[in-house]
C-alpha cells in the first residue's frame, strides 16, 4: 500500500489535472452541442430526440454518458498521456534505478503502476460525470428541451452500470500503456505506442474476417455501443462504435473474456520484459 500510494503522489501533477480539466470539457462541450441541436427539433418529427438528451443530461443518467466517453477513444488517449508522464517518464528523468533500489521487487512496482493508472482512469469518469451533472440540467434549462421520461432508479442503475463496466476497458488501456512504457521506456514512447496500440484495434476491427477476434469489437461489446452511431442530434454516448460494424458482434461474456485476456496477456508480457531488462538510470 505505501508503494501504491507513493505512485498516486506522484500522478498528483499539472499534466493530470490538465487531462482531467480537458476530459470535462470535452464532454461538456458535446453536452453543449447536442442540447443546442435537440432544441431545434423540440416538438417536430424528431421530437423524442431532445427528450433523449435531456435524459441523457439528467445529474444521474450523466454517468453513463462520462462512462462510456472514458471507456473509449477519448479515455484511451487520456491514459495514453498519462502513461507516457507517468511510466515512461520514470525512464525520461532517469528515476526507475531509484525507484528499484527503494522496492526491488520489479513486480510490485509494475503493479502499483498499473493500479495507480486504473486509479487515474476511474478519477476521470468521476470528474466528468460530476461536470456533466453540473451543467446538463443547465443546458436542458437554457435550451428548452422537454423534461426526461426516466426515473431516478433507472437512470442511477444505467449509470452504475456502464461505470462498472467502464472500469475493465479502463483496465485494459492502463495495461497496454504499461507494456508500451517498458517496451519503449521513455515519455513520448509510452504516448506514441499506446495510442497507435489503440488505433491499431480500431482500424483492425474494421476488417470482416477480424472484427470479432479484435480487442476494439470486445470493448463495444462488452460495454453495448450501439454500431454505427453518428447522428447530430443526439448526444454520442462514446466515441467507438462509430468506427465499428455491427457485423459478428459477440455477446457481453465474450467481450469480457476478451478483454481479461488482453489485460492479463499486456501484464504478463510487461513483466517479462521488464523482469528481463537493464535498468540502468
Amino acid at each position: 500500500m505505501r508503494l501504491l500510494s507513493a505512485e498516486l503522489r506522484k500522478l498528483a501533477r499539472p499534466l493530470t489535472w490538465g487531462v482531467a480539466g480537458a476530459a470535462a470539457l470535452f464532454c461538456v462541450l458535446l453536452a453543449v452541442g447536442a442540447a443546442h441541436n435537440a432544441e431545434g427539433i423540440v416538438g417536430g418529427p424528431d421530437g423524442q430526440m431532445a427528450t433523449q438528451v435531456a435524459g441523457q443530461l439528467s445529474p444521474l443518467a450523466a454517468g453513463a454518458e462520462a462512462a462510456g466517453l472514458m471507456a473509449s477513444l477519448p479515455g484511451a488517449l487520456a491514459l495514453a498521456l498519462l502513461a507516457g508522464a507517468h511510466i515512461g517518464g520514470e525512464w525520461s528523468g532517469r528515476t526507475m534505478k531509484n525507484v528499484l533500489i527503494q522496492h526491488g521487487r520489479r513486480w510490485q512496482v509494475l503493479a502499483a503502476k498499473l493500479t495507480s493508472l486504473w486509479l487515474a482512469g476511474a478519477a476521470l469518469i468521476a470528474i466528468c460525470w460530476a461536470a456533466l451533472a453540473i451543467a446538463g440540467p443547465v443546458l436542458v434549462h437554457l435550451d428548452h428541451l422537454p423534461a426526461a421520461h426516466q426515473t431516478a432508479a433507472h437512470a442511477l442503475g444505467l449509470a452504475a452500470s456502464q461505470a462498472a463496466r467502464a472500469l475493465l476497458v479502463l483496465a485494459v488501456f492502463a495495461a497496454i500503456g504499461l507494456l508500451a512504457a517498458v517496451l519503449t521506456r521513455g515519455t513520448i514512447g509510452t504516448t506514441a505506442a499506446a495510442a497507435g496500440a489503440v488505433i491499431c484495434m480500431l482500424v483492425l476491427a474494421v476488417l470482416p474476417t477480424l472484427a470479432r477476434w479484435t480487442p476494439a469489437t470486445w470493448v463495444q461489446a462488452w460495454m453495448g455501443f450501439p454500431a454505427g452511431q453518428a447522428s447530430d442530434t443526439t448526444l454520442p454516448t462514446n466515441f467507438w462504435s462509430r468506427f465499428l460494424s455491427a457485423t459478428g458482434q459477440p455477446d457481453h461474456l465474450a467481450g469480457f473474456l476478451g478483454l481479461a485476456g488482453v489485460l492479463a496477456a499486456c501484464a504478463l508480457a510487461a513483466l517479462t520484459v521488464f523482469g528481463r531488462s537493464d535498468v540502468s538510470g
